[in-house]
C-alpha cells in the first residue's frame, strides 16, 4: 500500500492520499525435517541420568517475485519510494541445521535435597546466508544446581 501526504489546495493542511495496494502473487516454498531422541535411566535409587539429541534441518525459499508496473497509474511524486523486489528471493532464502545435544543428571544428596547437573552443546550451520550474513556458530553450556524439595 503506497501513501503519501499533499496539501490540499495550496493550505499547510496536509491529506494522505492512497494510491492504492499492489500485489502479486509469491510462491514461498518451507520445508522443515526435526529429528528428536531422549531417554532417561535410573542408575540408582539415587542418581537418575537423562540426555536428548535433537537436530533440526529446514529450507525456505521465495519464488522470483514479478511486481507489475503500475508507474503509468500513479499520482504525485513517488521517487522516495523503491517499489523494487528485486532482493527479496535472495534474503528469504534460508537454510540452515542445527543440533542441539543434552545431557545431565540427579543425585539425591538426602530426603528433599537433590543435586542437578546438566550440559548443553547447539551447534547451527547456516548454509544461506540470510540478510546478517551467514550465523553459523556454537557454544556449550553447564548448568548445575540444587533443588529443595518441601
Amino acid at each position: 500500500m503506497f501513501t503519501d501526504t499533499v496539501s490540499v489546495n495550496g493550505s499547510d493542511f496536509a491529506i494522505p492520499r492512497h494510491y492504492g495496494s499492489m500485489y502479486t502473487m509469491a510462491d514461498y516454498k518451507n520445508t522443515s525435517h526435526n529429528m528428536y531422541f531422549t531417554a532417561g535411566f535410573a542408575a540408582t535409587d539415587r542418581l537418575h541420568l537423562h540426555g536428548t539429541v535433537n537436530m533440526n534441518m529446514s529450507t525456505s525459499e521465495y519464488d522470483a517475485v514479478e511486481m507489475p508496473d503500475v508507474t503509468d497509474r500513479l499520482e504525485g511524486d513517488l521517487t522516495h519510494s523503491d517499489l523494487s523486489f528485486d532482493t527479496m528471493p535472495s534474503y528469504s532464502n534460508l537454510e540452515y541445521t542445527i543440533l542441539n545435544v543434552q545431557g545431565g543428571f540427579e543425585y539425591l544428596v538426602s530426603s528433599g535435597v537433590t543435586f542437578t547437573a546438566e550440559g548443553v552443546y547447539v551447534d547451527m550451520t547456516d548454509d544461506g546466508g540470510w540478510v546478517y550474513g551467514l550465523e553459523t556458530g556454537n557454544f556449550f553450556t553447564l548448568l548445575t544446581g540444587v533443588r529443595i524439595d518441601f
